[in-house]
C-alpha cells in the first residue's frame, strides 16, 4: 500500500510529457538544415537537386515522427490506466522523456550520416532505450495494480506490457541489421505502427 502523502496526480506529468512530445515532433524539422544554406535564388535544376540530396532527412523525419507518435500513443494508453504517480514513477517517466527529448538530434546524425553503422546504432540505441524506459513505465505501475485501477484485468496488463515492447524488439533487429546494412536497419521502423494495429484487430477477434 503506498503513502498518501507519496501519491501525485497525474496531470502535472500528463502535462510536462505532452509538452515534451510536442517539441521533439516540432525540432525534427531543423535536420533539414541544408535547405536553409542555400542562397535564395535557385533555377529549377538546382531546386531539384537540393531536394534530391535531402532525401535522407525526409525519410528519418517521417520514421522519428512516426515512432514519437507511437510513444506518445502508447505513453497516453498508459496513464488511461495510471490514476495515480509516486516519486519513482515520475523518475521513470522524467528519464524517458529525456531520450525523447533526444530523438531529433539522433535523427539528424543518422541523416546526414546514413550510411554509416555508427550513426544507425545510435539512432536505433536512443529508440531502444527509449521504449525499454516506457516498458519499465508500465511494469512499475501496474505491478500488484500499486498505481492502476485495481479492478484492471490481468491480460489487459499482459496486453500493454507486450505492445510496450515492440519498439524495443524492433530496435534490437535495426541494429543487428545496422552492422551490415545501416540504411536497412532504419527501414524496419516502418513496421512498428504496422504491428501495433494488426495486434490489436487480433485482440479485438
Amino acid at each position: 500500500m503506498q503513502d498518501d502523502r507519496t501519491m501525485l496526480k497525474t496531470g502535472r506529468i500528463e502535462a510536462l510529457s505532452d509538452g515534451i512530445f510536442a517539441i521533439a515532433m516540432t525540432i525534427l524539422i531543423l535536420s533539414f538544415e541544408t535547405m536553409l544554406q542555400q542562397p535564395a535564388r535557385l533555377d529549377e535544376k538546382d531546386v531539384m537537386n537540393m531536394l534530391f540530396e535531402l532525401w535522407p532527412d525526409f525519410f528519418h523525419y517521417v520514421i522519428s515522427f512516426v515512432i514519437l507518435g507511437v510513444f506518445w500513443f502508447q505513453h497516453h494508453h498508459q496513464f488511461h490506466y495510471i490514476k495515480s504517480v509516486d516519486v519513482m514513477l515520475l523518475f521513470i517517466n522524467i528519464a524517458g522523456l529525456m531520450f525523447i527529448g533526444l530523438i531529433p538530434f539522433t535523427t539528424a546524425m543518422v541523416s546526414d550520416y546514413s550510411h554509416t553503422r555508427a550513426a544507425a546504432i545510435v539512432f536505433e540505441m536512443n529508440l531502444f532505450i527509449a521504449g525499454l524506459i516506457f516498458f519499465l513505465h508500465w511494469i512499475y505501475a501496474s505491478h500488484r495494480h500499486c498505481l492502476v485501477d485495481g479492478r484492471l484485468e490481468p491480460g489487459v496488463i499482459r496486453f500493454y506490457r507486450m505492445r510496450n515492447l515492440v519498439i524495443p524488439g524492433v530496435s534490437v533487429c535495426a541494429m543487428l541489421l545496422s552492422l551490415y546494412r545501416p540504411r536497412l536497419g532504419t527501414m524496419l521502423y516502418f513496421l512498428v505502427p504496422f504491428i501495433l494495429l494488426l495486434w490489436k484487430k487480433e485482440q479485438a477477434g
